[in-house]
């Protein structure tokens, strides 16, 4: 299950989102549950949480002024009670906080990213609380497995609701500085490659000039020669026994391939690999193919794991590990990862596994 917060995630960086000039900054506060002399602390670092300024609570109230360079994601939070704090926007203008002793009640506004940022968690924060529900309902009861699959496809359901209002909210604010947190700040799963590249589009010339935008649309124009749908470029590397061969030659060969990127030495691989030998033999004979990519960087172990395992099928590798050609070409960050092409060596689908990758081939080769 995807984890969930009940206030949105926090990024382990800190996201300076405008290059501008110096403006200043007030932050209006007011704090429950803290008595006169208590500390608050603010952060820029929300990994760390190490204290960029400290503030002294007076009547339930602080109060902090100076200036920024840029927008930036912060948290305010208490010194001594962990359930006190908020994340806010460290922007020019007034900013508001309330920091409440009640989990989820804490809340910020008064500038434009910090009303938008509040409004964004109220909306999340139904979908946080219904996703707990079912959560605690699932492993709190022994539940037949039947009603706990249920309850797993509704949570996903309901990421995907979450997914969706980032992506809508983005939409929104990509011409201010909320959108561009949006669109830094959440990976994949909550905004896909096609729209990131939409949004970046519809920036004005200073924002999708800034590095960050530049560095993710040439990512995303590199991921979108791997795509589903995208023509494979051909490679050649050596096998196991020292002869080279042509990955689109071995494409050619078959109706369907699988395209495996492993490693002897990776655990998740081993694992996997059953499976795709028990596939390999029940749709060989009907046209599946399957060459692996090694990602060893040493030949012997590499040689050594795929004996022990009883891989039948074409290895390849060019004994690089990690920068091994095709998974720096394919952008590939983690193993074991599939990619099935058709016999012209298009992308069908990426990352298939276990009964998911069975269920394709066994579609593509009725």
């Amino acid at each position: 299950m995807k984890a969930f917060q009940a206030s949105i995630l926090f990024s382990a960086i800190v996201l300076g989102l405008a290059a501008c000039q110096s403006n200043s900054y007030k932050i209006n506060g007011t704090v429950e549950g803290l008595s006169d002399g208590d500390t608050l602390f603010v952060t820029q670092d929300l990994q760390t949480g190490l204290p960029s300024d400290t503030v002294i609570v007076k009547d339930g109230k602080f109060s902090i002024s100076g200036t920024v360079d840029s927008t930036a994601l912060c948290m305010v939070y208490s010194a001594v009670r962990n359930e006190i704090n908020a994340p806010f926007f460290m922007e020019s203008g007034t900013v508001t906080v309330h920091l409440s002793e009640k989990p989820g009640a804490s809340r910020v506004g008064g500038t434009l990213c910090n009303d938008k940022w509040q409004e964004l968690n109220d909306s999340v924060m139904v979908i946080g609380k219904e996703i707990n529900r079912i959560a605690e309902h699932i492993y709190s009861n022994n539940l037949p497995a039947e009603e706990q699959e249920k309850g797993m496809q509704t949570i996903e359901k309901l990421n995907q609701r979450f997914a969706a209002l980032v992506l809508k909210t983005a939409e929104k604010n990509i011409d201010n500085e909320f959108g561009y947190f949006l669109l830094t700040y959440y990976p994949d799963e909550y905004i896909d490659n096609a729209s990131r590249l939409r949004l970046i589009n519809k920036m004005d010339d200073d924002m999708r000039q800034r590095p960050a935008i530049r560095q993710m649309e040439q990512q995303l124009k590199n991921a979108a020669k791997t795509a589903e749908g995208a023509i494979i470029k051909d490679f050649s590397m050596n096998d196991l026994d020292g002869n080279d061969i042509s990955l689109l030659e071995e494409v050619k060969k078959h109706k369907l391939t699988i395209i495996d990127f492993w490693a002897s030495w990776c655990a998740p691989c081993r694992q996997e690999m059953p499976n795709l030998i028990k596939l390999y033999e029940n749709y060989q004979a009907k046209g599946l193919g399957i060459i692996g990519v090694s990602l060893d960087s040493d030949r012997d172990a590499w040689a050594k794991g795929a004996n022990a395992l009883g891989i039948k099928w074409p290895q390849m590798s060019d004994l690089k590990g990690w920068e091994n050609e095709m998974a720096v070409y394919f952008q590939v960050t983690s193993i074991p990862h599939t990619v099935v092409v058709d016999n012209r060596g298009k992308i069908l689908r990426r990352g298939l596994r276990g009964i998911q990758l069975e269920e394709f081939v066994d579609e593509q080769l009725k």
